[in-house]
């Protein structure tokens, strides 16, 4: 049997100035921002999914119905 570890999740300091908490696949600043879990900023939402037709409200529900998270 595997023992996972729980790490806490990731803080990022916003460029607006606030703490961001990235413990999900996708973080939301009270400015708008995203974040991904590792804290990288994503492209503004109205970009999402250019390459795959996907749109933010697609990728935002797949998120919120559980989809599986890639460590």
């Amino acid at each position: 049997m595997t023992v996972r570890e729980r790490r806490e999740p990731k803080t990022r300091l916003c460029d607006c100035g606030k703490t961001v908490i990235c413990g999900s696949f996708t973080n939301t600043c009270e400015c708008g921002a995203d974040y991904n879990s590792a804290g990288q900023r994503l492209a503004p939402r109205e970009q999402w999914g250019e390459e795959t037709g996907e749109s933010a409200s697609d990728i935002l529900n797949a998120e919120a119905a559980g989809f599986q998270e890639l460590d």
